[in-house]
């Protein structure tokens, strides 16, 4: 088939531009479907090059022979007018295509041709089942803790014990270096000229290749793996995207592994690697100990996700059937859309924080309507009369009711002002946390320098928050949390003499050996039964006993009979009343900006996956906060700017109208590579 193919006049002017312009090597694979190269007429369309040269560029105009080069292939040559070669392509396959699948999925209602990346547990028999084992080296400093092989400084130092008759290991591990003092922009190009040089480096080696060594690259946090699961490590996030374009070129090479830096986690990384080797797995991510693998799901419309009400543009998440998380729904709250009264702020929410109470409520485990989302941070959209000091635009966080939801009202005196560096989702996170942990150890237990205090669940939300709180006020700080929790405690500057489970008993003989006997002066509680009994015991000289749980309240005139001294108080953060949450607010403010507190780890969900985070929530299975993310509207107070890159081609185009007309955008700004001077720019 031989066919002549040209640009018309305005794309000539950018034919320079291109090896081949794209347009014009689209136009010449045309061709096939008019010289019965194919034995019907079925749709086809590009699968797989093999042997592509460019030997020419910038041609305005070409002339094209396509042959049969094998089954479902053909190979072409591309020349100029002049008859000198432009390009070949010695074969490229051409698979048929149903026709309904052509088009966007969504002109045909359909949704199962559609994918999206799950993270995969790996079966545990699945690694059991690993017969050999692998050997390593790490190289630099050994962050992840393996045992058992060579260390070396760099690939350079392996190298040269190489020349000198040592044996490569089959896998050579890379813990990506955590970067110091740098902001996270350039952090993340420094990490990514850093694993660039490394994988240049591992490719020029040919003994590296010759053995069938694999690279294995190490991070934490760098990719999101799992429900409610976000990147920690921006910095080394990138490091991900050039590895896995380094696998595709060089297959076999490389393996990237993310873990969670808990304690079972680098127990299981030995195994995981022998197992990645052993299945070719270029890909892992360690949670808890347990081994995970990119897989491809098909996207439905059923998968779960809630949907606000049609035409509300106020809704909350709600439920009307206590017991089950399956229940959650988003229900029009068109309330909220009243003007504020006096005294009060209306707040567009675009994060809410999550807390055991909002389980509690949703599980009808307390009696009476479940009225969700406890704190919040947004932006001012109206203040009632009497409200002088925050005006619409204000980014605000504090203390709602109802706040799982685009609208919440609430007390002027139940908020303070964002902080101008932190995001919405950390000011999400810290309004009831630090305010009942400040409220308790403060105003309640009157902790002092020097006196030792037990917090438990110390690595949830509000423990996170007392431990700083304690820590800050010279307290000495004891707590418990379930194992694989530890490092976080240690994190916060806990030491293991300090630090014990709260799935056992042992906490009590723990602390008391640690204390010599002397026990604590105050209790901060969140468990039931013999871990209440446990913790008044380590009272044995008095003490002031706080209940933060709802689920195994005590009478404080029994407690204070059988444990001389006590004073036990069960409490709820709204018995602080609004003026005294007000100064609470403003003084953690202050020692947030003094650097003497800072936010606590979040995991975050979109509200319409709420029952995921509930489940995620009521298991404990978090570490410090989990926040709910609203989506925000383009439009309205504080929107801004939308940026439209690409702005002037008939796509963008059409996205700038769309943003105008459909959501009230009033500020673009348009980008492109070729600027105002494009044709219909002006437009």
């Amino acid at each position: 088939m031989f066919a002549e193919v040209a640009l018309d006049e305005e794309q000539q002017e950018e034919a320079a531009r291109f090896g081949v312009h794209p347009a014009l090597l689209d136009a010449a694979l045309h061709s096939v479907k008019f010289g019965g190269l194919f034995p019907d007429d079925r749709a086809r369309l590009p699968f797989a090059w093999r042997g592509v040269s460019l030997h020419a560029a910038g041609a305005g105009a070409v002339r094209v022979r396509l042959a049969p080069a094998g089954t479902d292939a053909v190979s072409a040559l591309v020349a100029d007018s002049a008859g000198q070669p432009v390009a070949t392509i010695e074969s490229l396959v051409m698979r048929e295509v149903d026709p309904e699948q052509i088009g966007h999925v969504a002109d045909s209602g359909r949704d199962d041709e559609l994918f999206r990346v799950d993270w995969t547990a790996v079966p545990p028999t699945a690694l059991d089942d690993v017969e050999r084992s692998v050997d390593w080296a790490v190289i630099g400093a050994d962050s992840v803790r393996l045992s058992g092989g060579e260390v070396y400084p760099d690939l350079a130092a392996l190298g040269d014990a190489v020349a000198a008759g040592a044996l490569l290991p089959g896998a050579v591990v890379v813990p990506v270096p955590a970067p110091e003092g740098h902001e996270v922009a350039e952090a993340a190009r420094a990490g990514g000229r850093w694993a660039l040089d490394v994988v240049q480096a591992w490719l020029a080696d040919a003994r590296f290749a010759a053995a069938g060594s694999r690279l294995v690259l190490v991070t934490s946090g760098a990719v999101a793996a799992g429900a409610g699961e976000t990147v920690r490590d921006l910095a080394a996030a990138p490091v991900w995207g050039l590895l896995r374009s380094a696998q595709t070129e060089n297959p076999g090479r490389f393996v990237l592994v993310d873990t969670d830096g808990v304690r079972a986690s680098r127990e299981a990384l030995p195994g995981a690697l022998a197992w990645a080797v052993g299945q070719d797995e270029p890909q892992l991510a360690l949670r808890a100990g347990e081994v995970r693998v990119p897989t491809l799901a098909r996207v439905s419309h059923g998968d779960g996700a809630l949907t606000p009400p049609a035409g509300a543009s106020a809704w909350r998440l709600e439920i009307e059937n206590k017991g089950s998380f399956a229940n959650l729904e988003l229900l029009a709250c068109p309330e909220v859309e009243q003007p504020p009264a006096a005294g009060q702020v209306r707040v567009q929410v675009r994060a809410a924080g999550m807390n055991f109470k909002d389980v509690v409520l949703a599980l009808g485990v307390v009696e009476g309507r479940a009225v969700m989302g406890h704190e919040a941070a947004g932006v001012v959209v109206e203040v009632g009369e009497g409200v002088t000091d925050l005006a619409p635009g204000d980014r605000v966080m504090g203390l709602f009711s109802g706040a799982f939801g685009p609208v919440a009202v609430t007390d002027r005196r139940m908020l303070a002002p964002m902080p101008a560096d932190w995001s919405f989702v950390q000011a999400a996170s810290v309004p009831v946390v630090f305010l009942t942990a400040y409220y308790g150890l403060r105003h309640l237990a009157g902790l002092r320098s020097g006196e030792s205090v037990l917090v438990h669940s110390a690595a949830g939300g509000v423990g996170m928050a007392a431990v700083q709180l304690a820590r800050h006020w010279g307290a000495d700080v004891f707590g418990t949390a379930s194992e694989g929790k530890w490092d976080a405690l240690r994190a916060s500057g806990l030491d293991d003499a300090r630090i014990a489970s709260s799935r056992t008993l042992d906490f009590e003989d723990h602390f008391r050996a640690a204390t010599d006997g002397r026990g604590m002066d105050v209790v901060l509680d969140a468990l039931a039964g013999d871990f209440v009994d446990a913790s008044l015991r380590l009272l044995p000289r008095g003490g002031r006993f706080l209940e933060m749980g709802k689920t195994d309240q005590r009478d404080p005139a029994e407690v204070a009979e059988s444990h001389p001294g006590v004073v036990y108080q069960a409490f709820d953060l709204a018995e602080a009343g609004l003026d005294r949450t007000q100064e609470m607010l403003v003084d953690l403010l202050e020692l947030f900006e003094q650097g003497a507190l800072t936010p606590l780890p979040i995991t975050t969900w979109d509200v319409r996956r709420a029952p995921e985070a509930f489940r995620h929530l009521s298991q404990a299975r978090h570490i410090g906060k989990v926040v709910l993310t609203v989506p925000a509207p383009l439009a309205g107070t504080g929107t801004g700017t939308v940026l439209v890159t690409g702005a002037t081609g008939t796509l963008g185009g059409l996205v700038a109208r769309h943003l105008v007309v459909e959501h009230g955008v009033r500020e673009l700004l348009l980008v492109s590579r070729r600027g105002v001077a494009a044709e219909g720019a002006e437009a």
